[in-house]
């Protein structure tokens, strides 16, 4: 399959995320979700710590969502 042919990325990766909250995934889902729905978010988690790495990602349905709404 050609690479023009895959579907555009859908997923926003947001970085600088502090580590010192509890509900991380929550306050990117309440911060994030006001510029369209949201599928899933992703915080990597530490191997060692089992805390927030400091990165995350925010998948929304469509491409769209991303393009159009803008900051």
């Amino acid at each position: 399959m050609s690479r023009y042919l895959r579907p555009p990325n859908t997923s926003l990766f947001v970085r600088n995320v502090a580590d010192d909250t509890r509900c991380v995934s929550e306050d990117l889902r309440r911060e994030f979700g006001r510029y369209g729905p949201i599928v899933d978010v992703y915080v990597p988690l530490d191997f060692y710590t089992r805390r927030p790495r400091g990165f995350a990602y925010v998948q929304y349905p469509f491409f769209r969502w991303l393009s159009s709404e803008g900051c």
